[in-house]
């Protein structure tokens, strides 16, 4: 059974049969994988001749493309080596565009009237990346020299998976919008994933501070530290946390309901800390659910599954490793609309909206006075943006 249904999303994504990880591992020439350990990342020269190899034409054709088509030889120059600068939007003067020309008066006009900076801000129009997604360099990774102890076991499985954002049973338009993917082993739990997951609401410090505004947030404890629950659901089986004394089985309630409204339903229970990756069966292309403090849902979605490689980090404390992070959009102060929020407020006469999200200098000026003593009667709780 799919938690999530891909037509109920708009996603039409193929899905495949049911795999065993365990098996596809197995199918290939284990003998032979098991007698070959690299130690080292094969020189140019030496990739070289395998792709002259596998194209069939000499080494002097492939080192003659390998020139040509190098990446030095495919960029103008200026493009831009940061982050920052790919999301400056940065234009040529040679441009003749009248977007880019109606592009940069606006740019203009906003870096001189703070009135109209405030009022772009404001609708997050032009400071939204939350749609770009950028991808993690693993170069510097596969050159590290690992000692033997820590090298990946081979031979090994690595999967793609793929871990959306919270998923909102309130909304009126869900849309699953991934959040991160990782590169997990086979040999690697389902626990291993769910310590790798960021999510916000782990982040939280649940309580009202009202009283403490100057307590520093790094001696509170957060969510994360409180509710250590959780499960994954693949195949009608959940994998629940239990390796706390404290925590609580998740799955209990679902399969007391199930028996007396779905008794045609089979569901099972495992441990997600003994469980790895190489003991399920699932499909790829399948989303399935994981879900932890209470009622914070995600959608698992395994896209990839091949064969460790020489190519990829031989590191194992490299995995489970994030490939892909979509950028997340920050909330502004509504007092000032220019330092992030770190508070939200409620029950104050003297915020615009209830709740609303302020910066330290604005609740510390608009709340207080001079000795510190809170103007009204009101909550306040720390606000946890984005993940650290």
């Amino acid at each position: 059974m799919n938690i999530i249904e891909a037509k109920k999303t708009g996603r039409k994504t193929p899905q495949s049969d049911l795999v065993s990880v365990r098996e596809f591992l197995q199918s290939w020439n284990l003998p032979a994988l098991q007698a070959v350990r690299i130690k080292s990342i094969p020189n140019d020269d030496s990739k070289l001749n395998r792709i002259a190899h596998k194209m069939d034409v000499n080494d002097e054709t492939v080192k003659e493309l390998a020139e040509v088509c190098a990446p030095e030889n495919l960029m103008c120059g200026d493009e831009p080596k940061t982050r920052k600068e790919l999301l400056e939007m940065y234009t040529r003067p040679n441009v003749r565009l009248e977007c880019v020309r109606h592009q940069m008066e606006q740019r203009a006009l906003r870096a001189s009237n703070q009135c109209c900076r405030q009022a772009a801000h404001s609708h997050m129009k032009y400071s939204r990346v939350d749609e770009f997604t950028f991808v993690r360099p693993l170069e510097e990774s596969r050159r590290l020299s690992v000692p033997w102890g820590q090298r990946v076991p081979i031979p090994n499985v690595l999967l793609s998976v793929q871990v959306s954002k919270c998923l909102l049973s309130k909304s009126s338009n869900p849309k699953i919008r991934s959040s991160e993917t990782f590169m997990v082993l086979g040999t690697q739990t389902l626990a291993d994933l769910k310590d790798a997951i960021r999510c916000p609401l782990d982040e939280v410090i649940a309580g009202d501070y009202s009283n403490m505004p100057d307590i520093e947030t790094e001696t509170l404890l957060k969510a994360k530290q409180i509710y250590k629950s959780g499960f994954f659901y693949i195949e009608n089986v959940f994998y629940n946390d239990l390796r706390f004394p404290d925590n609580k089985d998740y799955s209990k309630p679902i399969l007391e309901w199930s028996k007396s409204n779905w008794p045609d339903k089979k569901m099972s229970v495992a441990d997600m800390a003994t469980t790895k990756f190489l003991d399920l069966q699932i499909k790829l292309g399948c989303y399935y659910l994981f879900t932890h403090q209470g009622n914070c849902e995600h959608s698992i979605l395994f896209q990839d599954m091949r064969l460790f490689t020489a190519e990829d980090g031989q590191d194992v404390k490299l995995f489970p490793q994030s490939i892909s992070e979509r950028l997340r959009q920050r909330r502004r102060c509504q007092g000032c609309s220019k330092i992030s929020a770190q508070w939200v407020v409620f029950d104050s006469p003297l915020i615009p909206t209830d709740p609303c999200f302020l910066c330290y200098i604005c609740f510390k000026t608009f709340l207080y006075t001079k000795d510190g003593r809170k103007t009204s009667n009101f909550k306040a709780h720390h606000y946890a943006e984005h993940c650290v």
